[in-house]
C-alpha cells in the first residue's frame, strides 16, 4: 500500500513523502476501504503545516475527505456490505491506497453520484447545507456572503437564491464570480455595504469586521473561516448587536448522531444532484504525483475546481 505521510509539520511540498505502508485490518467493528480518490483542501494542508498540533499525532497521513471501496470488515460491523461505495469519514487518512476505520463512520454512496461527486460531497456541500440551516434565513431576507467566488462560496450563493433569498456576492474582484451564478447583487471587498440581515464570514479580519457592521441589530453572523488570517474580536456581536456563531464542521460531525449524519448527507447528495452542491474537478493526480498535484493546487487564482488524489 502507498500512502503521503508526513512526519513533522510543514510546508506540504517539503514535509509531505509518499512511502509503503501494510493494508489495515478491520477491528472488531470497523472497516477498511480502498480509496478511490481524496480531495485537497485546506483542511488538510493547514493541519499538516501544524495548525492543530494537539490533535495531530505523527506521523500523520492527510485527507479528511474522498471516497472509496468497502473491501474487509469486522464481525460486529452493521449496516454495509463488502464492495459498497462509502465516504469514509470523521478522521484523516485519506491519502492513501487503504483506510481502516470504525464502520459506523462510513456514510453509504448512492449509485447514481459519480467517484469525482461523491469524493468532493462531504467538506464543502455538508458545511454548507448546515450553515443554511443555522442561519435560517426568511425570505426575502439580504444575506452577504464574503470570499464568495471560492467553491464554497458559489454553493452557498446557488443555495440561499434557491431558498428564496437575496445573496449579496462580496469578492476581492468581481471577475472571481463566474458568469451565472445567481446574486442579487455583487460588491468589491471594501467598498460600502448595504444593510443586511445576515452574513456567511470565511475570511475574518476586516471582511468580518465589515460584514457584522453591515447586519440590522438582531442579525446572525456565521463565521466559518479565517482566510485573513485576523480572528474576529471576541466582543463583536456585543459591539455591533448581532448573534456571531462560529462554525466548525469537525465539531458538528462529531458531536451529532450516525442518523443525524446520514440524514444530512442525504440532504447534500440532493443537492449535488440538482447542482447546488456540484463541485468541478479540474484534476486528477496518482499519489506518485503528490509534489504536482499540490502546486497545481497552490497555483495563484486557480479556481478551475478541486484537485484529486488517486491510487496508483
Amino acid at each position: 500500500m502507498l500512502r503521503l505521510v508526513a512526519h513533522r509539520f510543514g510546508p506540504p511540498a517539503e514535509v509531505l513523502s509518499a512511502e509503503p505502508g501494510l493494508r489495515p485490518q478491520p477491528g472488531p467493528a470497523g472497516a477498511v476501504v480502498r480509496m478511490l480518490a481524496s480531495a485537497i483542501n485546506p483542511s488538510d494542508l493547514l493541519t499538516i503545516r501544524g495548525a492543530y498540533p494537539h490533535r495531530t499525532p505523527l506521523p500523520f497521513v492527510p485527507g479528511f475527505e474522498g471516497v472509496g471501496v468497502v473491501e474487509a470488515l469486522g464481525p460486529g460491523a452493521a449496516g454495509l456490505r463488502l464492495g459498497q461505495r462509502v465516504l469514509p469519514l470523521g478522521s484523516a487518512g485519506g491519502w492513501q491506497g487503504w483506510k481502516g476505520l470504525p464502520a459506523e463512520w462510513c456514510v453509504p454512496v448512492p449509485e447514481d453520484l459519480t467517484d469525482d461527486q461523491a469524493a468532493t460531497a462531504y467538506v464543502n456541500p455538508l458545511t454548507a447545507r448546515l450553515m443554511l440551516r443555522a442561519l435560517a434565513p426568511a425570505p426575502g431576507a439580504a444575506i452577504g456572503v464574503n470570499a464568495a467566488g471560492s467553491a464554497i462560496g458559489r454553493m452557498l450563493l446557488r443555495m440561499l437564491h434557491a431558498a428564496g433569498v437575496r445573496p449579496l456576492a462580496i469578492l476581492r474582484a468581481p471577475a472571481a464570480l463566474p458568469a451565472g451564478e445567481p446574486a442579487a447583487a455583487v460588491v468589491a471587498e471594501g467598498a460600502a455595504l448595504p444593510p443586511l440581515d445576515g452574513g456567511l464570514d470565511a475570511v475574518g479580519g476586516a471582511s468580518g469586521l465589515a460584514l457584522a457592521a453591515a447586519i440590522r441589530p438582531g442579525g446572525t453572523l456565521i463565521h466559518y473561516g479565517l482566510l485573513s488570517g485576523v480572528p474576529l474580536p471576541p466582543d463583536l456581536g456585543r459591539r455591533e448587536g448581532v448573534t456571531v456563531r462560529p462554525f466548525w464542521l469537525r465539531s458538528w460531525v462529531h458531536s451529532s448522531s450516525r442518523a443525524a449524519l446520514l440524514e444530512a448527507m442525504a440532504e447534500v447528495f440532493g443537492d449535488i444532484r440538482s447542482g447546488l452542491a456540484a463541485t468541478a474537478v479540474a484534476a486528477r493526480y496518482p499519489l506518485t504525483e503528490a509534489a504536482a498535484a499540490l502546486a497545481h493546487d497552490a497555483r495563484p487564482g486557480r479556481r478551475s475546481g478541486k484537485i484529486l488524489l488517486v491510487p496508483d
